[in-house]
């Protein structure tokens, strides 16, 4: 996170005195770094360009329900990134931020027809199959628009994958993806079916994987499944090895990516098929923070409570997740260190950022910042306890702009309607 930094005792993002932000945007606020973006791209790009072939790069497709918003899209649609997306919204958004349909990856659990449809029109790349379920429903769509849609099979490699239980898919007990033994199944109704063409496969075993060495088992088991397809006469052209990649909230391990990227060469690549990658908390996550300022300090018995303006409606990873974000004084002052409860102005106990954990002491009116909150944090707002979502501002060297105003209370209360007949 060299973007964001203290300078002369003051934290910036890039060359933005936070304050100065927070002047005009107010509190609570997510700020993200554009260059951090970019670094984090150009990082697993390189690793890959090192490992593979020329031919045989990645399209790194960005999984945007990291964060949705159209500025953070269009940087990455302008890197050269394509687009995982897993709802019809999200579709939408792409579109907007310039994405064309055919870097446009859909792997969304559950499709309804209305979204496969919105997909096809949009000629997107391919639609991941979660189940076998989806197949005839797939077909029905695109028979009634008078195309055929490319499709690859999401494999369920029972492989333990990701930094915590919610956010591990690879095992077998895991709503996602299909066993080995029921892809050959699915890809002979597929190819049973006029309107689809199964062209691949795709697999992905969780999220903050930080052990290279959990990605072989998943690839060896997807180029045994690949050769099987073969030998019985099936193409495979595409695969897609999903994401996963981690960041640091809290001196985590990093990935290894010049490791991860052999395991790429040495077993995807001699498949001889296009790749895709599905990054996403890798590329955003360390590019945001949430900048809050503290209301006052509770004390209770020998509990010290920091009460700040952000809530669990802002940030819910923590009590979700049992997330750990770093959480750091805006002005750096040498001061002590006291052990707090950081806590949000939400009627509910699982309303906390940390807990008993030991920060810089600070005082009422004094602004915090939430660090690695560029993933996951804005994109799973709400207005629980009827508060407003708070302001989104973009960082690119010495400048800044406000790309989400504050949601004020008339925003979120003006489409509800009361029954004349109460």
């Amino acid at each position: 996170m060299n973007e964001f930094t203290y300078k002369n005792g003051v934290y910036h993002v890039e060359n933005v005195a936070v304050p100065e932000v927070a002047a005009q945007a107010g509190t609570p606020s997510y700020i993200y770094s554009r260059a951090s973006i970019t670094s984090q791209f150009e990082r697993l790009k390189d690793a890959m360009a090192k490992a593979l072939p020329a031919d045989r790069q990645p399209l790194l497709c960005y999984a945007c329900k990291a964060n949705t918003h159209g500025a953070i899209l269009k940087i990455l649609k302008d890197l050269g990134a394509g687009l995982e997306i897993v709802s019809e919204g999200e579709l939408v958004r792409g579109l907007k931020a310039g994405f064309e349909g055919h870097h446009i990856v859909s792997t969304s659990f559950g499709k309804t027809p209305r979204e496969i449809e919105a997909c096809l029109k949009a000629d997107i790349l391919q639609l991941n199959i979660e189940a076998a379920e989806e197949l005839p429903v797939v077909n029905d769509v695109a028979g009634k628009l008078g195309k055929v849609c490319d499709v690859v099979f999401r494999l369920n490699p029972n492989v333990v994958g990701g930094g915590h239980a919610k956010i591990s898919t690879g095992k077998k007990r895991d709503k996602f993806g299909t066993g080995a033994e029921r892809i050959i199944d699915l890809y002979r109704q597929a190819e049973e079916m006029e309107h689809i063409n199964p062209v691949g496969l795709s697999v992905h075993i969780g999220s903050q994987v930080s052990n290279v060495a959990a990605f072989k088992p998943s690839f060896e088991i997807l180029a045994g499944m690949v050769q099987t397809l073969r030998g019985q006469g099936f193409k495979v052209e595409r695969l897609d090895i999903g994401g996963g990649f981690p960041i640091q909230y809290n001196n985590e391990d990093l990935l290894d990516l010049d490791a991860y990227a052999k395991w790429v060469g040495d077993i995807v690549v001699p498949l001889d098929t296009e790749i895709q990658m599905e990054p996403g908390r890798y590329l955003i996550g360390n590019a945001g923070i949430l900048l809050s300022e503290v209301i006052y300090e509770k004390q209770a018995g020998d509990k010290s409570f920091l009460v700040v303006d952000a809530a669990m409606n802002d940030l819910i990873r923590p009590t979700l997740y049992e997330a750990y974000h770093g959480i750091v004084p805006i002005l750096d002052q040498g001061r002590p260190t006291k052990t707090y409860d950081v806590v949000g102005p939400i009627c509910e106990s699982g309303d906390f950022f940390a807990q008993g954990r030991e920060i810089a002491q600070s005082n009422a009116g004094e602004l915090i910042a939430l660090q690695s909150a560029g993933a996951y944090g804005f994109c799973m707002t709400s207005n629980y306890n009827s508060r407003p979502m708070s302001a989104e501002i973009l960082v690119d060297g010495d400048r800044f702009e406000i790309i989400r105003p504050r949601q004020s209370i008339e925003d979120f209360i003006s489409n509800e309607k009361i029954p004349n007949w109460l």
